[in-house]
């Protein structure tokens, strides 16, 4: 088995340190160790040892996540992160032969590791010109017998659309019927503007996420699989040839701050993502002669489509060249002509960033 290149990895990899306007992570900024103590009142004892290992997580990550889920322990796999957690998922589902239906546009590892398992893509197209919205007529329409799993995120990674309680269930009912499974990558969940429950609870729905991208935890990097248990079952069993045991210090600093502080952390995060948000806003209706765009449901993300012919790897590569403004092509994300901008940083690097990115793109108009 040789694993693809992932090209989105490689692009934020290659450039991120040389830019100066970076547009292009989309996690929020990172918890302090004075904020963490601050929001969860803990912090590890002199006598913790740090060369602890847990096989089946941390218990009190498992009991904190839990409470989150409405779930069982039973129904939880603790993982290094969502990436972790999407791989056992797909590694327990999908092989030689099977069909999976993925969104597109889409999050680049999201198909590349199942086709790496043998598994055949079918694209399930989430188009502009309907918001990003899933057309639940057409996903019924590609399902076959072949079909053992439904890939979405919720928020959408690249739009930052949500996808709502009603349209999720009739996903599931409809893959029910041909024995598949959904998994529902939640990791923006809630970044959302308005609150969102998770999936989890309908019988055949599998969800994953982590402390990374909202929760300014990405240094501990902490995820979950929460699942129907008889796929937890096998994704803690094949965790075993993965990570093996769970870091158990992420989790347990992890568990401790979610624990106290859950809703002090979706605070935190809006406070930073609205204003950019309403400040993106703004500066999008000024410059449609650059681009249009479906707005984000909150989050850090968003999608634009740009007006210029040109491919979206040589938009983003020139403008690097000129403005070392970071941001990433669309065709990573299976949909050329559109880019991915984030918008987690502090507000006046934002608004640095998107003069920048203004001035590139009137040199580029003006000259072409």
């Amino acid at each position: 088995m040789q694993a693809p290149r992932i090209e989105l990895f490689d692009w934020l990899l290659q450039k991120a340190p040389q830019a100066t306007h970076n547009l292009a992570f989309s996690n929020i900024y990172g918890l302090t160790m004075q904020e963490y103590k601050a929001l969860s009142g803990f912090q590890l004892p002199d006598d913790f040892e740090l060369g602890s290992n847990t096989q089946y997580g941390a218990d009190v990550l498992k009991k904190t996540l839990q409470t989150l889920y409405d779930c069982e322990m039973s129904n939880i796999v603790t993982t290094t992160g969502a990436t972790e957690a999407n791989f056992l998922v797909f590694s327990v589902l999908l092989g030689q032969g099977d069909e999976f239906l993925i969104e597109q546009p889409g999050y680049q590892p999201l198909w590349l590791t199942p086709e790496m398992l043998g598994a055949r893509k079918i694209d399930l197209p989430r188009r502009f010109e309907d918001v990003f919205k899933v057309d639940v007529e057409k996903l019924s329409a590609l399902l076959t017998r072949k079909t053992k799993l439904v890939v979405l995120t919720n928020l959408h990674n690249p739009s930052g659309k949500m996808m709502d309680e009603k349209t999720l269930s009739s996903i599931a009912n409809i893959a029910l019927e041909f024995g598949a499974y959904v998994l529902v990558d939640e990791i923006f969940l809630h970044g959302s503007a308005q609150f969102l429950k998770s999936s989890f609870g309908i019988p055949n729905v599998i969800v994953t996420g982590s402390a990374t991208k909202i929760y300014g935890l990405g240094g501990l990097h902490t995820g979950w699989i929460i699942a129907p248990q008889e796929i937890a079952s096998l994704c803690q069993r094949l965790k075993a040839h993965t990570t093996g045991a769970s870091a158990h210090t992420s989790e347990v600093l992890t568990a401790h701050v979610l624990q106290a502080a859950h809703p002090m952390l979706i605070k935190r995060f809006q406070e930073r993502a609205k204003p950019n948000l309403d400040y993106l806003k703004k500066w999008m209706n000024a410059h449609t002669e650059f681009f249009d765009w479906v707005p984000p449901d909150g989050g850090i993300i968003c999608f634009p489509r740009y007006h210029m012919k040109v491919s979206s790897l040589d938009l983003c590569t020139t403008l690097f060249k000129m403005q070392k403004i970071l941001i990433n092509p669309g065709s990573f994300f299976n949909q050329d002509g559109f880019v991915r901008m984030s918008f987690g940083c502090e507000l006046p690097l934002l608004q640095d960033a998107l003069d920048a990115l203004e001035k590139g793109l009137q040199h580029l108009q003006f000259n072409r």
